[in-house]
C-alpha cells in the first residue's frame, strides 16, 4: 500500500522483515508457521520448506532436551505481547540461549496471527556467567581470608592488635609488644605509607567517610604480603579532632596476585609474553600524542610458520613464534615496546630511535635468528622499518609503512625461506625412515625413463622430478618406530601411515613452489582399480604423474630392498609388475617400465 507521499508501507515492512538481525517467524493464529526470515535460517538451520506449516514449539522443541516454554505460546494467542529469556534449540539439537519476544497481530479485536522474534544472546549469557564465576572467585578469597582488628587512640597514639592481626604478619603478640615505634609504621612498605598517611589525613579532617588502604607490610619471614587496612573514627573531641579510630585488617595478597594475573593477561599474549594488540594501540596512541622524535616502528613476519604448522604440527609452531619473541626482545631497549600484533606478525616500537638505529636493530635481529633453530629450522623473519621523524604524521601511517615494506622484503625472501624449511624437512625425513638421497635418486631415474617414453614435456618432468622429491614428505609426523618397522603394522599403525598423502597435500598447498604437485602427492597411493588410499580413484581418474610415481617407487623398494623386504631378483620384479599391472599399477606404464633402458641396465648387472 502506497502513502501519497510515495511510501509504500508493505515493502518497507518486507525489507524490515527480511534485512533484521533478529530472527523472526511468522505464524497463523493456530501458531502454525507461515514465513521465517535469513537471519531465523541463519541461526537455526531450517530451511522454510521443511518447517512451513508446522506448529512453532514442535519445531523449536523436536524432542531434543525438554519442550519449548508453552506458556509463552499460550499468552501469545491470547493476545500478549512477551518478553523473555529462554533456550531452543538448533535443527541439528544444539541449545541456543534467546531472548524470545512474541507479538500478536491483531486486527479488529481478532488476533490472526503472531511474530516469534528471536535475539541470540548465548555469548552474553556465556560472558555474565564467566564474570558471576570471576567474582564469585575473588569474593570467596576476600571473605575467607582471617580479618585482624585494631584500635588506635589518636590522643596517645597507643595502639592495640589483636592475634588475628598479629599472625597475618607472622607474628605473636608478645613479640609486637616488644617492638618500638609504631607497629604499622615500623612493618609497612615506605611507598605504601606514604599513601595511608594522606587517606588517613582526609579521613580525620572528614573528607573521605571511611579510611580504605591496600598497602604491602614485611612479613616476619622476610617477604611482602599485601593487607587491605580499612577503618573509622568513631569518636572526635568537641573540636572535631579525632580521638578514637577502630579498624580492620586482613590480607589481601592472593587477590592482588590474582588482579595483577588478569591485568597481565589482559595486555599480554598469552603465547609469547610479548605484549598483545590492545596495549599496542594504547601506546600508539600516547606516543602519538607525546613530543619525543623520532619513533620508530619495526613491523616483523615469522617466516614460514603456516608451512611448519602443517608439518610438524602447531606446537612446534608456537617454539618458532616463542623463540621469535624471545629474540626480539632480548634485541631491544627496556623502554621499547614489543608486541605480538596476530598470526605469525610482531611490531617493535622505538621511542627516540631513527629509521637508521632502527635497520641496525633489524640486522642483529636476523643475525641471531639465524644462529637460532627449531626441528632444524632456522628461525627466519622478514623485518621492515618505518620512522616518524614529522609531528604532522601518525604512527598509524608509519606503521602501516612499515608493514608495506616488511611485505617487500618477504616477498623477496620467501622462496629461500621455505625452501630452507623444505630441506630440513627432507633431511628429518631422510634420518628417521629410508627416504634417503639415494632413494630419490633412484625413483627419479625410473620415473624420468616412464616420462621420456611418453613423450612429456619439460614442465611436466620438472613437476614429476619435484613429486618424487615430496611424495612422502607426509611422513614427517608418523613416529620413527613405526617407518623403519620390520615386523607387520597393526592395523592402529597402519592407519597412521595411510595418513601421510594427506599431510604431504597439505604441506605442498601451504606453499606456492609446492602447490602444483599436490595432487599428485594426494594420489600416490591409488590403485589402477579403485582399491588405493586415501579416495579410492579408479583408473585415469589417477593423476598421471601419480601412477608414474607409484611405479618408480615400487621399483626402487624391489630392487634394493628393505630391513623387513629382501631385495627380488630381476625376474621376480618383472613377475610381480605383471601380476599387478591392471589392479595395482597402469598396465600401460607397466608395460614401458619392463620394456625401458631402466629395467634392461637392470637385467645386465643382474646377468653379469
Amino acid at each position: 500500500m502506497a502513502c501519497e507521499d510515495g511510501f509504500n508501507r508493505n515493502l518497507f515492512l518486507e525489507a524490515l522483515f527480511n534485512n533484521s538481525l533478529d530472527a523472526i517467524v511468522q505464524m497463523d493464529a493456530d501458531y502454525n508457521i507461515v514465513d521465517i526470515n535469513q537471519a531465523f535460517v541463519d541461526l537455526f538451520g531450517y530451511q522454510l520448506e521443511e518447517i512451513r506449516g508446522k506448529f512453532l514449539d514442535d519445531v523449536m522443541d523436536m524432542g531434543k532436551k525438554g519442550s519449548a516454554d508453552r506458556n509463552i505460546t499460550s499468552r501469545v494467542q491470547s493476545g500478549e505481547q512477551t518478553e523473555e529469556e529462554g533456550t531452543r534449540y538448533d535443527k541439528y539439537g544444539n541449545p541456543i540461549e534467546v531472548l524470545i519476544k512474541g507479538i500478536p497481530v491483531i486486527i479488529n479485536g481478532n488476533m490472526i496471527g503472531a511474530y516469534g522474534i528471536y535475539a541470540n544472546i548465548t555469548e552474553r549469557r556465556k560472558s555474565e556467567r564467566e564474570f558471576q564465576a570471576q567474582r564469585w572467585r575473588l569474593e570467596s578469597i576476600i571473605e575467607g581470608s582471617n580479618v585482624g582488628t585494631w584500635e588506635w587512640n589518636l590522643q596517645t597514639g597507643e595502639a592495640v592488635y589483636d592475634e588475628t592481626w598479629a599472625r597475618i604478619v607472622g607474628y605473636t603478640l608478645d613479640e609486637l609488644l616488644q617492638m618500638k615505634g609504631r607497629i604499622f609504621e615500623t612493618l609497612t612498605h615506605p611507598e605504601d605509607l606514604k599513601i595511608s598517611d594522606n587517606l588517613l589525613k582526609k579521613h580525620f579532617h572528614n573528607q573521605i567517610p571511611f579510611y580504605d588502604c591496600e598497602c604491602r607490610m614485611k612479613h616476619k619471614e622476610g617477604h611482602w604480603i599485601w593487607v587491605h587496612d580499612r577503618g573509622k573514627v568513631v569518636t572526635r573531641t568537641p573540636d572535631g579532632s579525632p580521638l578514637m579510630m577502630f579498624g580492620t585488617h586482613s590480607e589481601i595478597t592472593e587477590r592482588k596476585i590474582n588482579e595483577e594475573q588478569i591485568k597481565f593477561i589482559s595486555l599480554h599474549d598469552s603465547l609469547t609474553g610479548l605484549y598483545n594488540r590492545n596495549y599496542l594501540d594504547e601506546e600508539i596512541n600516547r606516543l602519538d600524542s607525546g613530543r619525543r622524535l623520532p619513533i620508530s616502528i619495526i613491523m616483523a613476519d615469522l617466516n614460514g610458520l603456516k608451512l611448519v604448522n602443517d608439518t610438524y604440527g602447531h606446537s612446534v609452531g608456537d617454539e618458532m613464534l616463542k623463540s621469535a619473541a624471545t629474540i626480539m626482545k632480548n634485541t631491544c631497549r627496556q623502554e621499547d615496546v614489543t608486541a605480538r600484533w596476530g598470526g605469525d606478525e610482531f611490531v617493535i616500537i622505538l621511542p627516540g630511535t631513527s629509521a637508521d638505529d632502527a635497520s641496525l636493530i633489524c640486522h642483529r635481529i636476523s643475525e641471531i635468528c639465524n644462529k637460532v633453530y627449531v626441528e632444524d629450522i632456522p628461525i627466519s623473519m622478514a623485518l621492515g622499518v618505518a620512522a616518524k621523524t614529522d609531528f604532522s604524521k601518525n604512527l598509524v601511517e608509519i606503521l602501516r609503512l612499515a608493514e608495506n615494506n616488511m611485505y617487500k622484503q618477504k616477498l623477496t625472501e620467501s622462496r629461500s625461506t621455505k625452501n630452507t624449511v623444505l630441506q630440513a624437512l627432507l633431511k628429518t625425513l631422510g634420518a628417521k625412515s629410508y627416504e634417503t638421497e639415494a632413494h630419490t635418486r633412484h625413483m627419479q631415474d625410473v620415473a624420468r625413463r616412464i616420462g621420456e617414453e611418453l613423450y612429456l614435456p619439460d614442465a611436466e618432468m620438472n613437476r614429476l622430478n619435484l613429486l618424487i622429491t615430496l611424495h612422502d614428505i607426509g611422513k614427517i609426523n608418523i613416529p620413527e618406530y613405526i617407518l623403519v618397522k620390520k615386523d607387520p603394522l597393526t592395523e592402529e599403525e597402519w592407519q597412521e601411515i595411510k595418513k601421510h598423502p594427506e599431510v604431504g597435500f597439505r604441506i605442498a598447498r601451504a606453499t606456492e613452489e609446492f602447490a602444483h604437485v599436490a595432487d599428485d602427492i594426494l594420489a600416490h597411493h591409488e590403485h589402477w582399480d579403485g582399491t588405493g588410499y586415501p579416495r579410492g580413484l579408479k583408473g585415469r581418474e589417477i593423476p598421471l604423474l601419480a601412477r608414474i610415481a607409484a611405479i618408480a617407487d615400487a621399483f626402487e623398494v624391489m630392487t634394493n630392498g628393505r630391513p623387513y623386504k629382501e631385495a627380488m631378483t630381476v625376474k621376480e620384479i618383472a613377475a610381480e609388475f605383471s601380476r599387478c599391472a591392471g589392479n595395482h599399477f597402469d598396465p600401460d606404464l607397466v608395460r614401458i617400465l619392463l620394456s625401458s633402458k631402466e629395467f634392461a641396465g637392470l637385467n645386465r648387472r643382474a646377468n653379469q
